[in-house]
């Protein structure tokens, strides 16, 4: 009887432990998700198994803040709770998991708020390359994907939906119910591969629909071209329709001062209308990898002819209809290459600004403190500090005054939105080339070129764009294209439409990216139409 006892204990011991096991293998692996405080603050985890239980990091990307260790990892009857040490004290995540999801609560220096993550695959991103381009899923439906940093995105042309995608395996992606919150889940899509491995479509499934679609990839062909502007050589893809050419060709300027592989889905649209399209994606000087932080616009403006000056002799490219696409910051530089190159056929400008640099960024930081609700006087303050950054850099006086405002309001709630965080790596007083690289972005004046061009031009905004003042610069873009002669100019405002374009109803970037959901009516229909009349190629 006691043999049978013993034997009954142990059979309950080992029990308990695999079960312990189990429950503990349920949460190994990667989990994404957020934090939602009002502002949505995304979280990934990562678990692992060892000797000693569970362990584990957190992420916090968007303040590129990656690795922190866990200092607690406790699962007991899927109740999960998670420690670490954070700048202000320790910081925690209780909750309910799953096997799909896990949702509590956060707490940190006396702050609550829920959080939820989705368990996602480990993906390889080199593998995103592979499944970007376009999907045709109907007469006049087309999903277009790209990668973007280390994801995929995607826009689906009919509903004008825009998505992050997750990895649920390697060829298993899903979407939640905006751009950057993955849940509730509302698209699954299976990547289909054909004999040779390569991917030739994809399986897409909504939640709320049926049956599956299964749609084809569209050929395209992708090659990598390089170019040389004096020390600088800048490598470019170059996508190319598998039709008949020579196919006119759009070089993408890019966005902002740094270039990278990882541009989205956007060039794909672009390359269904029919169009060879060009996107710089690394810049070399010297050996070593450059961005444009310390370039002149006139700088990247002769980069940008040097890559017309190569498609132009391309025998698969029609030289007498390139043209550039200019986005943001760089909807400055495309006019500015255009001016300088008999080359260039026509402009796309995204989110044009017709003011000077200076004024631009003043609108830019002003909107961004209204949009996180500062007080009057913390917003006179920081405009003020602001504007003495940009008398010094432009005098080149006054570097130590500079340094001691700046050091005096480093604490304020309101400086990050100042953009002075490079200050304290700058030598006081700068030399010559570091002063010239501050300097020479803050010169430009758009108007002189913008009233030099007689090209047709393709200008959108948004209405309620947080980083361009709408209201006050289209009518100067406008007069300035009329001033130049130009015969041949579209300008649209979209209603609803922040920087990004996407819908909204707030001004001052107020409605945060991450819970948007789609591009604004008529957006991509508007720069389809414009091609289809000026370039002369229709897309499929």
């Amino acid at each position: 009887m006691r043999h049978i006892f013993v034997f009954a204990f142990l059979i309950i011991v080992c029990s308990l432990r695999v079960a312990a096991q189990q429950s503990s293998s349920s949460i190994v692996g990667d989990w994404t998700g957020g934090i939602d405080s009002g502002k949505w603050q995304p979280i990934d985890l990562h678990f692992v198994a060892g000797g000693d239980g569970l362990s584990g990091t957190v992420d916090f990307p968007s303040l590129n803040r990656r690795g922190l260790q866990l200092t607690k990892v406790s699962l007991e009857n899927s109740t999960l709770r998670l420690e670490w040490q954070d700048r202000n004290g320790v910081a925690a995540l209780e909750g309910a998991a799953n096997n799909d999801f896990i949702d509590g609560q956060y707490t940190y220096a006396g702050q609550t708020a829920p959080f939820k993550v989705v368990r996602v695959a480990k993906s390889d991103p080199q593998l995103n390359e592979e499944y970007a381009g376009s999907y045709q899923l109907g007469p006049q439906r087309f999903v277009d994907i790209g990668p973007i940093d280390n994801s995929l995105l995607f826009i689906d042309s009919q509903t004008r939906d825009i998505r992050l995608l997750y990895p649920s395996s390697a060829t298993s992606f899903f979407a939640g119910s905006s751009v950057a919150i993955p849940f509730p889940r509302e698209v699954r899509i299976d990547f289909i591969k054909d004999e040779n491995g390569r991917v030739s479509g994809l399986k897409w499934q909504e939640e709320k629909a049926s049956p599956a679609i299964t749609a084809k990839k569209l050929p395209l062909t992708t090659q990598e071209v390089s170019y040389q502007n004096g020390d600088a050589t800048i490598t470019a893809t170059l996508l190319l329709p598998t039709t008949k050419g020579p196919f006119p060709a759009l070089i993408d300027v890019g966005q902002g001062y740094f270039l990278g592989p990882y541009n989205g889905p956007f060039q794909y649209f672009y390359a269904r209308q029919g169009l060879a399209v060009m996107t710089p994606i690394r810049r070399m000087v010297g050996g070593a990898e450059s961005n444009y932080l310390k370039a002149s616009f006139e700088e990247r403006a002769r980069e940008v002819v040097a890559g017309v000056d190569v498609l132009k002799k391309r025998r698969d490219i029609n030289p007498q209809t390139i043209g550039l696409y200019g986005d943001s910051q760089t909807a400055w530089i495309a006019p500015l290459a255009a001016s300088v190159s008999p080359d260039v056929a026509w402009l796309i400008l995204r989110v044009p600004s017709a003011l000077p640099v200076t004024e631009n960024i003043l609108f830019e930081i002003e909107s961004n403190l209204r949009r996180d609700k500062f007080p009057g006087g913390d917003i006179a303050r920081a405009l003020a500090l602001r504007q003495l950054i940009h008398r010094t850099i432009l005098s080149n006086q006054g570097w130590i005054e500079l340094k001691a405002e700046i050091d005096k309001s480093r604490t304020e709630k309101w400086f990050p939105l100042v953009r002075a965080g490079w200050f304290s790596s700058l030598k006081i007083p700068p030399d010559e080339n570091e002063a010239k690289g501050l300097r020479d972005p803050l010169t430009y004046d758009p108007l002189p070129i913008l009233e030099s061009i007689k090209i047709p031009v393709l200008a959108m905004n948004g209405e309620l764009d947080e980083a361009v003042p709408t209201s006050r610069s289209v009518p100067i873009l406008e007069q300035a294209l009329r001033t130049a002669g130009n015969k041949d100019f579209t300008v649209r405002v979209f209603p609803g439409a922040g920087h990004n374009f996407l819908e909204t109803s707030k001004p001052y970037g107020a409605e945060e990216f991450a819970r948007k959901k789609k591009y604004v009516v008529g957006y991509w229909d508007t720069v389809a139409d414009w091609l289809r009349k000026h370039v002369g190629r229709a897309g499929p």
